[in-house]
């Protein structure tokens, strides 16, 4: 059988369960304020101060960066070989530190959610490991399922499966690292001696300090949104937007070269082809000209990049959920955990791929679930469409009382019919909306249906 995943998330979901159970609406969150609203209890009631919140849409998206999100050293265990990777549960065992701030992020987002007055419908988290690995857990909810699960209108296992978990490879993360790390110790030990094994090769003194306006006061370096794209193989390609500010104090005698607060712009160019990755390259996009004045540089002529840098990857990026989307996507989830645990299923098929899709079309939207299934004893059977095989039938009865019975949960109804796609079966069938309701009700079963259908 080909339908089991890991069970990531599941101590994640766990500790989102906990939250909703506690969270309170005692104060209500203005809609203009409702990214600050979420750091500011992150900050003041946790001590986590480094997430960043976006909303897109109606959807809300928070990034937390972890120093290591997993128990399991993945270098260490991939070295060892297979031993180690079998049990997928043990592999993907959140560390205590990740799970703790991971509740009391979700926690934080409830509180808001439940008490603002900006109409949203999904949130996600994106808890990103940025030191090691990269890997990062992203859970997918609806608003609306945490208000129900806390007044007990669904239970906490529906719930539970409503939660979309999946883990990603941040490469961003991977790629920016390097340059977080080297500002965090530009603004610790701001000497050229100091900071050259970032570098890979030697990098001048007098170089460096024109590069980013060094002088004998302190000076603070405060990161924007990095973007990268790869330029070959091993080499990265990071735009680095920085602001300078000097720390509150008494006055250094030396005069800044820069004002406090002047944003700067670099390109940094990494290479990767080593174990510890290396800055090859720095070019500043700003300069100080004979009188002393910050001027922008051209650099079209020295590095051939594209225009729009707001294409290149991010860490955090977030993109408006659509309903009928998520609900797909949870459907394709739920269905194949049904068939996981079906006894019969797993009696008669050697490999059952499922998949729910979305499709957003005029005049109405429609569903379609695609179904590639291979039987462990293939058997003749009567004349007719796949789906009328005794065993093919059970999977799609299966499949389509999970799908009318989670729509209506939801109370969907913005779609015309379900089309059922088999890949041993050259024709697609359609199941009308009055139709599923029929089959929901148990007026009629899914063959009945299927027989009174003509093929596409």
């Amino acid at each position: 059988m080909k339908m089991k995943s890991a069970p990531v998330g599941g101590f994640f979901i766990a500790a989102l369960l906990l939250s909703l159970s506690s969270a309170g609406c005692t104060q209500t969150y203005p809609a203009d304020r409702l990214k600050e609203s979420i750091q500011e209890i992150c900050r003041t009631e946790y001590g986590i101060a480094d997430i960043d919140v976006k909303i897109e849409g109606r959807t809300v998206g928070v990034y937390l960066p972890i120093k290591k999100l997993f128990m399991t050293d993945f270098k260490e265990a991939l070295l060892k070989g297979n031993a180690q990777l079998t049990d997928m549960e043990n592999l993907f065992r959140p560390s205590p530190e990740a799970l703790e701030k991971v509740e009391d992020v979700l926690f934080s987002i409830s509180r808001v959610l439940l008490s603002t007055d900006l109409k949203l419908l999904f949130y996600t988290l994106h808890a990103t490991d940025v030191e090691q690995t990269g890997l990062q857990l992203v859970l997918i909810g609806y608003v609306d399922d945490i208000k129900r699960v806390r007044l007990w209108d669904i239970s906490r296992d529906e719930y539970r499966k409503r939660i979309l978990h999946e883990i990603r490879l941040n490469r961003a993360a991977i790629w920016h690292r390097p340059v977080r790390s080297f500002f965090k110790a530009l603004q610790t030990h701001p000497s050229p001696a100091a900071l050259q094994p970032y570098f890979l090769a030697p990098l001048p003194p007098e170089l460096f300090e024109s590069l980013f306006f060094l002088n004998t006061g302190s000076m603070e370096w405060q990161l924007g949104e990095l973007r990268s794209t790869p330029l070959e193989a091993t080499q990265i390609l990071v735009h680095v937007p920085v602001t300078v500010k000097y720390p509150p104090g008494p006055v250094s005698s030396a005069r800044p070269k820069v004002p406090s607060g002047t944003l700067l712009e670099y390109f940094f160019i990494l290479s990767f082809a080593a174990e510890q990755p290396k800055i090859l390259r720095v070019i500043p996009l700003s300069y100080l000209d004979e009188k002393g004045t910050l001027q922008k540089m051209d650099i079209s002529e020295e590095l051939d990049i594209e225009k729009d840098i707001s294409s290149w990857e991010t860490e955090f990026s977030v993109s408006n959920i659509r309903v009928g989307d998520f609900l797909a996507e949870q459907l394709t989830r739920r269905t194949q955990s049904l068939l996981f645990l079906d006894e019969r299923v797993r009696n008669t098929f050697d490999a059952l791929h499922l998949l729910f899709k979305f499709h957003p079309e005029k005049p109405r939207n429609y569903f379609s679930v695609d179904l590639d299934a291979k039987l462990k004893t293939p058997t003749p059977w009567a004349p007719g469409p796949t789906a009328f095989h005794e065993d093919v039938l059970h999977v799609l009865n299966l499949a389509s009382r999970e799908f009318v019975e989670v729509l209506r949960s939801y109370k969907f109804f913005d779609y015309e019919y379900l089309q059922l796609n088999l890949t041993s079966d050259p024709a697609s069938h359609i199941l009308g909306r009055e139709e599923l309701e029929l089959f929901r009700r148990n007026k009629v079963d899914l063959q009945g249906l299927l027989s009174g259908l003509s093929p596409l």
